[in-house]
C-alpha cells in the first residue's frame, strides 16, 4: 500500500512568508482552437512539499541532481509527534526525550499538527509556522549520526518569525554532509505499518531544492514507527 505524503501543487498553494505561488499560463488550449493543451508553469523551487539538498545552505554542497534514487529511499522512518503552536520552535529537549527510538531512524518525521491550518487559514500557516531551533538542529547533527533527513508538516524548518534561527538550523543540518530537509509535508496522512519512505523530487540540474512526491510504503502487519507525544 502506498500513501501520498505530499500536497498537490496549485495556484493557491501557500508559500513561505506569503511569497509567490504557482502561476499557470496557457501556451495553447483546445477550447480556444489549439491542437492540444499546453501550459507554462512558473513557481519558486521551495513551493509546496519540497526537499532541500545541501546546496541550499552550503555553497560546496550537492544539488539534488547529484543524488541517486537510492539516496532518497528511507527504510527506518520514525514519526514523532511534537505539538507546537504559532511560531513555536522544536527544541533540543523535544528530541532528547525520545533519543533511544529516534537514534535508530534514517528519516525523522516531525509532526507539529500545524498542517491543520494549511487549508483553513493559509495566511497563518505561511506566516506563523513553527520551526526548528538551532539547538535542535545541532542535536540532530551531533547525536543522531544515522539520520539522513527530516520531514516537517510546516511550510519550512525556518519559523517565519525566527528567520535567523531557521537559517542557523538549516546551515547546521546541510553543511558538509549528505542530508535532506523535506518541508510542507502531509503528515496527517501518515499510516500505520510504514516500511519505507520514498522521495521523488523534480531533478533540475544544479538546483538546490525542488518540489517532491513523498510516498510512504506501508504494510498492515507491522506497527508504525510512531511516538505519540503529549
Amino acid at each position: 500500500m502506498f500513501i501520498l505524503l505530499s500536497h498537490f501543487l496549485g495556484v493557491d498553494t501557500p508559500a513561505f512568508a506569503g511569497g509567490p505561488s504557482l502561476t499557470i499560463s496557457p501556451i495553447k488550449e483546445i477550447g480556444k482552437g489549439g491542437s492540444s493543451n499546453s501550459y507554462t508553469l512558473a513557481f519558486p523551487n521551495h513551493l509546496g512539499t519540497h526537499i532541500d539538498a545541501p546546496l541550499h545552505f552550503d555553497p560546496l554542497g550537492k544539488p539534488l541532481s547529484a543524488y541517486d534514487l537510492e539516496d532518497l529511499v528511507f527504510t527506518r522512518p520514525v514519526l514523532l509527534d511534537i505539538p507546537k503552536e504559532d511560531s513555536e520552535l522544536i527544541r533540543r529537549d523535544d528530541l532528547q526525550a525520545e533519543r533511544e527510538p529516534i537514534s535508530k531512524a534514517d528519516l525523522l518525521l516531525l509532526r507539529t499538527g500545524f498542517e491543520q491550518f494549511r487549508e483553513t487559514d493559509p495566511v497563518r500557516y505561511s506566516t506563523r509556522n513553527p520551526g526548528l531551533s538551532a539547538e535542535a538542529a545541532a542535536y540532530i547533527s551531533q547525536k543522531l549520526p544515522g539520520l539522513r533527513g527530516i520531514v516537517l508538516d510546516t511550510i519550512s524548518a525556518s519559523a517565519v518569525q525566527h528567520r535567523e534561527e531557521g537559517r542557523r538550523a538549516h546551515t547546521t543540518l546541510l553543511s558538509s554532509r549528505n542530508f535532506f530537509i523535506i518541508e510542507d509535508a502531509a503528515l496527517s496522512r501518515y499510516p500505520g505499518g510504514v516500511e519505507r519512505i520514498l522521495a521523488f523530487p523534480l531533478f533540475v540540474v544544479g538546483v538546490d531544492s525542488a518540489p517532491c512526491t513523498l510516498v510512504a510504503e506501508a504494510h498492515s502487519s507491522r506497527l508504525a514507527g510512531h511516538i505519540q507525544r503529549r
